[in-house]
């Protein structure tokens, strides 16, 4: 049986801010998503830190670079796991 999250990280599964496809990038190395993708209670502001990711790959941190007028939000994904890079994301319940 896998544990459910109950927290952004509790020490078992790390949940996203920021819903990504990592095979949507561009040739600047940007990763495409849209503000729709983004968890409930999230704010998302140019120059912040958020963990990104989807069901089918670990999670990872990356940088909000732009948020268009029609939604969409390029992030540079930062290399190595998530948790290499918790620090610099503005979440204090983060901490595992």
């Amino acid at each position: 049986m896998t544990k459910l999250p109950i927290a952004p990280y509790d020490g078992w599964a790390m949940k996203w801010d920021l819903w990504v496809d990592y095979h949507r990038t561009d040739g600047d190395r940007l990763t495409h998503t849209n503000i729709r993708d983004v968890e409930s209670g999230i704010v998302l502001r140019v120059g912040d830190y958020v963990v990104v990711g989807n069901e089918e790959a670990d999670p990872a941190v990356a940088e909000v670079v732009s948020i268009d007028a029609r939604g969409i939000v390029l992030v540079r994904v930062l290399p190595g796991p998530a948790e290499e890079h918790l620090h610099l994301t503005s979440r204090i319940d983060r901490a595992g």
